[in-house]
């Protein structure tokens, strides 16, 4: 194992500089920001180019997808959305903590093809759940409860819609196809 010292410096310098414009414009809190640089950091300066690449799609992505229509989803689901787009630490660690754990594991035992496939997953998950919530809410029909198919009010955990599904496939698909084409470009 060989730390590469400079890719973990220019992790951290595109972490700080995208956190701080998404903090500006914004997309994220002071400790949302702090949960972007840790993240960012690990999982560019451990996993590389495609690694760090594949979160910044997904930051991206979801935070466009956080303020389109952002009023109309606050009427819909009032308190539900009550923290609105602003993501703080605890939900910067929540969708990247893991993605970063695997990319340290990835970086310090000589780059297990397994722990790419984990964090493709992983990703793939947070990108979906993530574009279910922001895009699902806007759904004309009302969700139903995954569990028992009752209709519940929009922004309800576990209510899901036609559109939410779609977002989340949608969202999973992005993922994969962009880790697919960065692993292409680096290798």
């Amino acid at each position: 194992m060989v730390l590469n010292l400079p890719r973990i410096l220019a992790g951290l310098i595109f972490s700080a500089v995208i956190g701080g414009a998404a903090y500006r414009r914004g997309s994220l809190t002071p400790s949302g920001w702090l949960g972007a640089i840790i993240t960012g950091t690990l999982t560019f300066g451990f996993g590389g180019w495609t690694w760090g690449l594949t979160l910044i799609a997904f930051f991206l992505s979801s935070s466009v997808l956080s303020h389109f229509r952002q009023a109309r989803k606050q009427a819909l689901a009032g308190e539900k959305f009550e923290k609105g787009s602003r993501r703080d630490l605890a939900q910067t660690l929540a969708n990247g903590g893991a993605g970063a754990a695997l990319a340290l594991a990835y970086g310090l035992n000589d780059a297990p093809i397994a722990l790419l496939a984990a964090f493709a997953g992983v990703m793939a998950t947070v990108t979906a759940d993530t574009w279910a919530t922001e895009l699902g809410i806007l759904s004309r029909r009302p969700p139903r409860l995954i569990t028992s198919w009752r209709i519940v009010e929009p922004g309800t955990s576990g209510g899901i819609t036609a559109y939410g599904l779609f977002a989340s496939g949608a969202g999973a698909l992005m993922i994969g196809l962009v880790l697919m084409l960065l692993t292409a470009i680096e290798q």
